[in-house]
């Protein structure tokens, strides 16, 4: 038997083809879940993506929607297509977010606004939108059912270029912990998994600009500079990080919540 065998999932932020949240959605659905939809503001790459799952996983698993995490209403579209679609909800993966660079000098409160929206709001009012089917969960499996966050590093390591991602992810730690010590009693369990340097298309682009605003002299230079805090001295890849995200949704982690796995080459246990 599979480790997600039977299981349906939301994941948020999986409408790019080299990012964590699709890559997620295909290790659910090798791990057996019977349905996952993803969902993403984005949805240029929607073709591309529909054709390489239904090349592996076939037709009838997968659904990707056009989703604005921070509208309630678009949450109650999502829920209404999953449920509609696979019957019902035992997984969210709030995976989505965005990133404004800026300090206290630089950083707009629009800004902050918007990047906490995604970040931090975005968090709540999924697990609003999907803690009915939640609680059912316990019904089909004996871990419950299961919310993961996505809160990456930055939750733990402050980055003064990045004010408002840093102060994002640290927020929805503690909503994780809050949710956690609330729901557990009604068998939904809540955890995070904080990614390190994980080579998406978003950090690539990220390495350009250092190359292009001179801090290192080339692509390589820079993610191996990045690297290096790690004691492993080493990146990540998104397929290596979706295995975090299989773990804590199988019943291999039923007796786990309000915890924080730290994906992050070991930078974590220095906090």
């Amino acid at each position: 038997m599979k480790r997600l065998e039977g299981k349906v999932a939301i994941v948020t932020g999986a409408g790019r083809v080299g990012n964590i949240g699709l890559a997620v959605c295909e290790a659910f659905l090798r791990e057996g879940c019977t349905g996952v939809v993803g969902t993403d503001f984005r949805t240029d790459e929607a073709e591309q993506i529909n054709e390489r799952i239904s090349a592996e996983f076939g037709e009838g698993r997968f659904l990707l929607l056009q989703h604005d995490v921070t509208s309630a209403e678009g949450w109650t579209t999502v829920v209404d297509a999953t449920v509609r679609e696979f019957g019902v909800i035992d997984i969210l993966v709030n995976n989505a977010g965005i990133s404004v660079h800026g300090g206290v000098a630089s950083s707009s409160l629009e800004d902050i606004r918007r990047v906490m929206a995604v970040n931090h709001d975005a968090l709540l009012l999924g697990m609003q939108a999907c803690l009915e089917q939640l609680l059912t969960a316990h019904e089909r499996f004996a871990g419950g059912g299961v919310v993961i966050n996505n809160l990456s590093m930055s939750s733990y390591m402050s980055n003064p270029n990045n004010l408002a991602y840093s102060v994002s992810k640290a927020a929805g730690r503690m909503l994780t912990l809050c949710a956690a010590d609330e729901l557990g009693p009604q068998r939904v369990r809540v955890n995070s998994v904080h990614p390190g340097l994980t080579m998406t298309p978003l950090i690539e682009e990220a390495l350009v600009e250092y190359v292009d605003g001179g801090l290192w002299s080339d692509r390589d230079a820079a993610e191996a500079a990045i690297s290096s805090a790690a004691p492993l001295n080493t990146s990540s890849r998104p397929e290596d990080t979706a295995h975090a995200f299989v773990y804590l949704a199988s019943e291999e982690a039923r007796f786990v919540t309000g915890a924080s796995l730290y994906h992050d080459g070991g930078i974590g246990r220095r906090f």
